[in-house]
């Protein structure tokens, strides 16, 4: 398989499903983190049981599904405009099946953060990635017959907050762990920005929870709107927030957290009881990861950035 830097044709990009009536100027920077890949017929893309991070669009050319060996018939061909890897970089199993090149293929690798932060930052994305899993899933059906454990599905798929829309503590400390096995490998930089309302409990007890709420989803939707596409948000806790950074050094996870402190400190107040309330300040930890850490060193070190920004009274950003 051959990288190149992503150089692509807007027209081809129009032609991907995933990006089915999306103003395609709006992501343009998204395809420069991206690559393409130049891949030769009977190349083998994925393997079953094969760790995966990427989803892969098809530009030109046409893959292969086979369930169990290359042997077998294919269970379905994609053509252009289709993905594959969506299934296993979503639900962080191994592929369960080969993918093989029909013939000659072009190929647009996006990384699962970058997925995900297009997911998270456009509805129109986001049904978009829902209607492609649909058809795949209902050609599966036709395929695979067996039962299907519903509560466990349930538990698996469960990610999402529900008062803030963000994914949850569970999403997020999976897609960190996978992350910082990345940087072990690429030696790229990678940070994490912790945000902590500062005395949300006494808050909470003053205004009441459906206040605290308000807070809660007011707040935000101020991070979302000033998160960019490769900025991955996540409420760990109840008041906490925590964001990834990939491929951000600590000066440019200082920045981001600023941009972030920023955005809270200038909040609209809100209304509680017919009352204006101004929101709580929040505190703020910043980490970037060292080579002889883990997910848990990196989440204890910017706990410890987090903390010491309470020490100094909150309302403050430490590193």
């Amino acid at each position: 398989m051959e990288d190149t830097a992503a150089c692509i044709d807007p027209n081809l990009l129009k032609r991907i499903s995933l990006f089915r009536s999306i103003n395609l100027e709006s992501i343009q920077g998204i395809f420069d983190l991206c690559k393409v890949h130049t891949v030769k017929a009977g190349e083998i893309i994925f393997r079953p049981g094969q760790s995966n991070w990427t989803v892969y669009f098809i530009m030109q050319g046409r893959l292969r599904i086979h369930l169990n060996t290359l042997d077998s018939d294919p269970v379905t061909v994609l053509g252009t405009g289709e993905s594959v890897g969506e299934m296993s970089v979503i639900d962080q199993q191994p592929t369960t099946a080969f993918v093989v090149a029909d013939e000659d293929c072009q190929l647009v690798a996006m990384d699962e953060d970058i997925l995900w932060s297009l997911v998270h930052s456009s509805h129109a994305i986001a049904c978009n990635l829902l209607y492609t899993l649909t058809k795949r899933l209902r050609h599966a059906d036709s395929v695979v017959s067996g039962g299907v454990d519903l509560d466990q599905e349930e538990r698996q798929y469960g990610n999402v907050d529900a008062l803030t829309g963000f994914p949850n503590r569970k999403w997020f400390d999976q897609l960190l762990g996978r992350q910082c096995q990345r940087f072990s490998h690429s030696g790229k930089p990678l940070s994490l920005v912790l945000i902590d309302i500062d005395g949300f409990k006494a808050f909470n007890h003053k205004y009441g929870r459906r206040c605290g709420d308000r807070v809660l989803y007011s707040m935000a939707c101020g991070l979302n709107q000033n998160l960019r596409s490769t900025e991955i948000i996540a409420r760990y806790d109840s008041d906490l927030f925590s964001i990834l950074l990939p491929d951000a050094d600590m000066e440019t996870a200082r920045g981001i957290a600023v941009r972030l402190f920023k955005s809270i400190d200038q909040a609209t107040p809100i209304m509680a009881e017919e009352k204006i309330v101004d929101h709580p300040t929040v505190s703020v930890g910043v980490a970037q990861m060292k080579p002889e850490q883990d997910a848990d060193g990196l989440f204890s070190e910017a706990g410890a950035a987090l903390r010491r920004a309470k020490q100094m009274g909150g309302n403050a950003i430490s590193e």
